[in-house]
């Protein structure tokens, strides 16, 4: 007889085999489900689909990379087939771009993204996007609309939702017209200033500082001006009296009254540990430049571009050609790069004119100080008071209840906040008004020579860019494309107020008004960010931050250097990686650090003059230059340090406008911070009672300690290369919140030349979202690379497909491969 207790473990492992056996199905049937989910979210490469709105027979081919070349019988069939595309390949990226603008991120994310939304909700971009849409040309709505239904035909015709609706437990909701609107919104949002943070950082010094004291902060000009017109500003002097202003001064001096040499020392050995952001300057913007045909050999000119964006998987750009009949029945081919969410070729060559971008950085909004009535309940414009009015948002957050906020509104534009006076401030802005976005770019595709291209710049929609055009009968020209307001009275960096309207804005300038230059003398032009122009021309576009020239005037230099020009010559200057901006900060270590009875105090600075000088050695020998090469220590020391001295040269400075106000932000005015950086540290004048230390000499030792610490922390010096901290990380916006897949979605991480002030700008995930040289009517000899792919599915055969080419800086092809694919899209 079989004992109960063999009896009843029998059954229990007959039930934990069961059991066993169920998870397995269980976990198997889940898998399998969710590899079909994804696995059917893949586009359609090949075969035949039908859809509606076609007019005729439209064909998709790719290349082994996903490079599509879509031939179509109509404009309005080829933003169809481009919004097919854009759908099958980067939907959930188009989603993010109008949710982005919209102040919509909440309902995907969660409270997550609240704040963020109730920011951008002030611009109202959803409303007025689809006021945009109602006013647009007809042939520009006809595009709108035929890429429209493409978007929501290509969504369709996927077996399964985008991979990422999947991980968000989510649906996606169709694309409306408005929505391409809201994607260019967003790039209004990367490329200027949405919340007016600069002008209320450059209000806050005026109102702090003496008139010496702002000035010297907030220079005009520098040795680093590389203005294409030649123009010169002096920086301005330094103060010689006191800095601050009287009421300013008695807060400081009331601060250091508080401190002794115990609380010194203590804030002196902290600053030695703290932490620090060595991540660059990096700002939106971008490289471009351009040669005329009497420095090529085959007497067309050529432009190279390179934009440098936040870079993430996948990337901003989708590459495209397109083909289709002209009104004259010839054939047009435009190829270049895509923005998905939008019909057009943003940058590219059409054959007779070739163009790109760059961050013009001019004055494309203003903050104005309004004058309340005694009840605070209106405010003045220049025909009387007038009623705020307001509009009720509601955001929609995911999992949780909807969260209703109220804008108030004037008649020049949203109230953003207020003064240190309380007086409240609104915010006017070129992407508030009509003119801000419309699809006019499209005319690129047919604009035959400069002149055309300059004509359409001035209608254009966009934010404000500066274009370098290239032709093929060899010339070049620079202006601005985008919508420039036309100013009056005190209006600029500071806020003013509006009230007597003695100051404001009159409408937008005229093309013929437009600032702009053709064929030069020296036959080159280039921009990156910097002032472009002085004198009258500067005077239309205003400063809106304007970066340092470092990498303009290296551009300027690369391209004197030679006399005649080759596409791999231009590629080449967007390679050059050679620190010339930091040369001086090397010499000043050496000069004023790494003296001998300086290292006799500080025994640890000789492994850097040792580390500097090999280094200098072996560039000498091998003929290389001082360069943010991946495995230079060297470099990786003089940029940390100049980095720390920085922050502790105005840490005081900043510390005290903090406290005096929230708004205040050092980044945004910290483009040109080095020109008085520069004086201030050459000169050490002893009438700068905000230095924090308590002398010069001490606030450089202090720099290099901490420059030390920070880099030999679980390492010896000498293996704290550039290469180590300037390591890709350009990852998918959801392996953040779901880890494990990062593996799939992630590019790898790479050790990469470059950094900010030199051409080629690289960070850890920022850099040339795209690199293109081209020269009109000899594509087939153009470069072409960019970061990433074209696919945002991580089982696309083509995934990280040209990433390494981009890492690497190699010449990839400017026009699409041999066909691999082939899809023929068929009309009802």
């Amino acid at each position: 007889m079989i004992p109960t207790k063999e009896i009843m473990m029998k059954k229990i492992r007959t039930l934990f085999i069961s059991f066993f056996l169920l998870l397995i199905l269980i976990l198997a049937t889940a898998t399998t489900w969710v590899y079909s989910q994804i696995n059917s979210s893949l586009p359609k490469l090949n075969g035949k689909e039908t859809l509606w709105g076609l007019t005729d027979t439209t064909v998709i081919e790719r290349d082994k990379q996903g490079i599509v070349t879509i031939k179509g019988k109509t404009r309005t069939d080829v933003a169809l087939a481009t919004g097919f595309v854009h759908a099958q390949e980067r939907f959930f990226q188009m989603d993010l771009l109008r949710r982005n603008s919209a102040g919509e991120l909440s309902s995907l994310f969660g409270k997550l993204a609240l704040n963020y939304d109730r920011k951008i909700r002030h611009h109202r971009f959803r409303d007025r996007a689809r006021a945009i849409v109602k006013q647009l040309p007809a042939t520009q709505k006809a595009l709108l609309k035929a890429y429209t239904q493409g978007v929501n035909q290509g969504l369709k015709t996927l077996d399964a939702a985008p991979f990422e609706y999947l991980l968000l437990r989510q649906d996606p909701v169709e694309w409306q017209e408005e929505d391409t609107i809201l994607a260019v919104f967003s790039m209004y949002i990367d490329l200027q200033y949405y919340d007016g943070k600069r002008e209320r950082t450059l209000a806050i010094l005026n109102k702090m500082l003496s008139k010496k004291a702002f000035a010297f902060l907030n220079p005009k000009g520098s040795i680093w001006d590389a203005a294409i017109d030649g123009s010169q500003y002096s920086p301005s002097a330094m103060p010689s009296n006191h800095w601050l202003k009287d009421f300013a001064k008695k807060e400081v001096g009331k601060q250091a009254s508080r401190s002794n040499q115990q609380n010194q020392q203590h804030q002196q050995q902290k600053q030695l540990t703290a932490k620090t952001d060595y991540q660059g300057d990096y700002i939106p913007g971008s490289n471009n430049w351009a040669v005329s045909g009497k420095l090529t050999s085959t007497g067309s000119a050529m432009v190279a571009n390179d934009m440098h964006l936040n870079i993430r998987v996948p990337n901003t750009w989708f590459r495209a050609s397109f083909e289709y009949p002209s009104s004259t029945g010839k054939t047009i081919k435009i190829t270049g790069a895509t923005l998905p969410g939008t019909p057009n070729i943003v940058v590219g060559s059409n054959g007779h004119i070739a163009w790109g971008f760059t961050n013009s950085y001019g004055d494309w909004s203003d903050i104005i100080t309004l004058e309340l009535s005694k009840n605070k309940q209106q405010y003045l414009t220049p025909t009387g008071y007038k009623n705020f009015a307001y509009s009720r948002q509601v955001i929609a957050v995911k999992d949780q209840p909807s969260v209703e906020i109220e804008i108030k509104e004037t008649i020049w534009g949203p109230v953003i906040g207020k003064n240190q006076a309380g007086q409240p401030l609104a915010y006017r802005w070129v992407a508030h008004d009509l003119q801000a976005v419309n699809l006019a770019h499209t005319q690129l595709e047919q604009a035959q020579n400069i002149d055309d291209a300059f004509a359409i710049a001035a209608v254009s929609g966009i934010p404000a860019q500066n274009m370098m055009v290239a032709d093929s009968q060899g010339n070049i020209g620079w202006t601005i494309m985008g919508p420039i307001p036309r100013k009056k009275g005190q209006v600029g960096e500071l806020p003013t107020s509006w009230a007597s309207g003695e100051n404001g804005w009159q409408g937008y300038l005229t093309a013929s008004e437009y600032p702009r230059m053709k064929n030069p003398i020296n036959n080159r032009l280039w921009t990156a960010n910097t002032r472009v122009v002085g004198g009258t021309m500067l005077a239309k576009l205003g400063n809106g931050g304007y970066a340092l020239g470092a990498r303009a005037s290296q551009i300027r230099d690369d391209l004197l250097a030679k006399q005649s020009f080759n596409e791999q010559d231009l590629l080449n200057i967007a390679l050059d990686d050679r620190a010339v901006f930091l040369t001086r900060w090397k010499t000043f270590i050496s000069e004023q650090v790494l003296t001998l009875a300086n290292i006799a105090q500080h025994p640890n600075f000789i492994q850097v003059q040792q580390i500097i000088e090999n280094e200098q050695q072996h560039n000498t020998k091998n003929q290389q230059s001082f360069s943010a090469s991946i495995d230079s220590v060297a470099y990786r020391l003089v940029r940390n340090f100049r980095i720390n001295v920085r922050n502790s040269v105005f840490k005081a400075l900043n510390k005290k406008l903090s406290a005096y106000s929230a708004n205040y932000n050092f980044r945004s005015i910290h483009h040109q911070i080095e020109t008085p950086l520069w004086q201030l540290i050459t000169k050490q004048p002893d009438n700068f009672l905000l230095l924090g230390e308590n002398s010069w000499q001490t606030l450089f030792n202090n720099a290099l300690a901490k420059t030390i610490t920070d880099m030999t922390k679980n390492q010896p010096l000498s293996q704290a290369t550039w290469g180590q901290t300037n390591t890709t990380a350009i990852v998918h916006p959801l392996s953040k919140a779901v880890p494990f897949i990062g593996q799939w979605l992630n590019m790898p991480a790479t050790p990469l030349p470059g950094d900010s002030y030199m051409p080629r700008v690289q960070g850890k995930a920022f850099g040339a979202s795209e690199r293109m040289v081209v020269s009109p009517g000899h594509e087939e000899n153009g470069i072409f690379n960019m970061p990433t792919s074209q696919s945002g599915h991580p089982w696309s055969p083509y995934y990280g497909m040209g990433h390494s080419d981009w890492e690497q800086g190699k010449p990839s092809p400017f026009l699409p491969g041999k066909t691999k694919y082939t899809l023929t899209l068929l009309s009802y």
